[in-house]
């Protein structure tokens, strides 16, 4: 689980080679979106570096905010 500007998310992988699924509770609507970025999936839960720590969450974030959008 992660958060990210006060939404909780969590990242898992997805049933196909490079598929990540997003879940979040989101403005009271359950998101689930798919991306393909490994890069976020390698740095979700990995603090060690903080620059590519926050780019995951904050891709992960901007994909939730699109999936709403488009609700």
């Amino acid at each position: 689980m992660a958060t990210f500007r006060k939404v909780n998310f969590e990242m898992r992988r997805g049933n196909g080679y490079g598929q990540y699924v997003i879940e979040a509770r989101y403005r009271e609507q359950n998101i689930k979106v798919r991306t393909t970025d490994s890069e976020a999936w390698d740095w979700i839960n990995d603090d060690s570096n903080k620059e590519k720590h926050n780019d995951a969450r904050r891709h992960c974030y901007l994909k939730i905010v699109e999936a709403y959008n488009n609700l």
